[in-house]
């Protein structure tokens, strides 16, 4: 491509996630939908299909450095019951459901577990960019949703270790498998060692003026341990969230969110991008079905596993139900899963997921806008009662008694 096509349609590109994402934040959405609907409308023009795969592998890349990031490793051990608690009823409720209806719809043994980690998996940038923007961050089910996404997202990075041996391989076989799951294990250990570990030497080492050097240094760090996970045959993502995970433990961390926080958000709207290029809306038609039995389905689960869940960490009525309606988005790691399954030749199970988050990740945000104001008409004040204040953040309304 010469150098004036490749800036005009770069440029272009830009723009259009920019007014696409500009639009969607006008409306109270998330943009994530945003990105993907794009993409659809973007797919006839043919664009430069290898350039806008390394800017996605970059932005999956980011993605899950920067969940990495958000997880220190010391707090995680110290919460790790409360985590592990909430984390297993959010997986005994949602990925069994998914397993099922993959394999009702047909879609074999890896469709199925593809789909049921899909239909599992709450969006982390969808939680974490509304709980931010409707003033929630400091609400208890707030703080619950974080702990049960960060279960899911260590639980994501072992599935990605299981369908590499089960889908992601010729012959797929049960040695396959667990070498998959044996390796990612151990890739684990490994890291987790070393990031409790290697803190001081990496403070020393990242103790920088410059913020270019620094972002230098930094950006080597992920993408080489990004390419490590890939060459023992795990997905460049563990690599990337492990790489996070290692630098949330250095006392550089703030720092390293604010430099790599614009970088982020680029090539993560790249990657969602390229998620809807890759979608052949010629098969929707197939699939519709399917994807609304997921679709429904997907917030029936969250709502009560997120109940659940409340009742069992101490929230109230409300704030239980509150915290299923927050756990309701799908989004990037969906997305990444949907990947996965283009790329086995599974189309009608792309197809089929990329319609359910669509209809999540707007569902979802609608489902997190709206939790205080359903949780009050599904839990009325009763009469007659003086009930304490349980703020939601803004519309938020009285609570009720646990």
């Amino acid at each position: 491509m010469h150098h004036t096509e490749f800036l005009i349609g770069a440029g272009a590109v830009l723009a259009a996630l920019a007014v696409a994402g500009i639009l969607f934040e006008r409306l109270g959405q998330s943009v994530v939908p945003a990105f993907i609907l794009l993409g659809l409308v973007l797919r006839p023009l043919r664009l430069d299909q290898e350039l806008v795969d390394v800017l996605a592998t970059l932005g999956v890349v980011l993605l899950l450095f920067f969940m990495g990031l958000e997880f220190s490793l010391r707090a995680l051990l110290a919460n790790r019951r409360r985590i592990v608690r909430g984390g297993l009823v959010d997986l005994a409720f949602c990925f069994p459901l998914g397993l099922a209806l993959g394999l009702a719809f047909g879609w074999g043994g890896g469709g199925a577990l593809i789909a049921a980690g899909a239909f599992h998996v709450t969006s982390s940038a969808i939680v974490a960019k509304s709980s931010i923007d409707l003033e929630r961050t400091a609400n208890p089910e707030t703080e619950t949703a974080l702990g049960v996404l960060v279960f899911e997202d260590l639980w994501v990075a072992l599935l990605l270790a299981l369908l590499s041996g089960a889908v992601l391989v010729s012959e797929p076989s049960a040695a396959a498998v667990a070498r998959g799951v044996g390796v990612a294990v151990l890739f684990f250990g490994v890291f987790v060692v070393v990031a409790l570990r290697a803190g001081r030497v990496l403070d020393r080492v990242l103790e920088l003026r410059s913020d270019d050097l620094l972002v230098l240094a930094v950006g080597a760090i992920v993408l080489l341990m990004a390419h490590a996970a890939l060459a023992v045959g795990l997905s460049d993502g563990i690599g990337a969230f492990l790489a996070g995970m290692v630098l949330a433990e250095t006392r550089h961390r703030e720092r390293i969110e604010r430099l790599f926080a614009p970088l982020q958000g680029v090539f993560a709207a790249v990657f969602f991008l390229s998620f809807g290029l890759s979608l052949d809306p010629s098969a929707f038609g197939g699939v519709w079905l399917p994807a609304l039995v997921l679709a429904v389905l997907g917030v029936a689960a969250k709502v009560a596993a997120g109940y659940r869940i409340g009742a069992v960490d101490g929230l109230s009525k409300r704030g239980s139900l509150a915290l299923g309606l927050t756990l309701v988005p799908r989004g990037e790691f969906s997305i990444l899963l949907a990947g996965i399954a283009a790329t086995a030749g599974l189309k009608e199970v792309n197809a089929a997921l990329g319609l359910m988050v669509l209809a999540l990740s707007i569902v979802g945000t609608a489902t997190m806008q709206y939790a205080p104001q359903i949780s009050r008409k599904v839990f009325p004040r009763k009469a007659g009662r003086t009930l304490p204040d349980y703020v939601m953040g803004p519309g938020a309304g009285e609570g009720d008694p646990k």
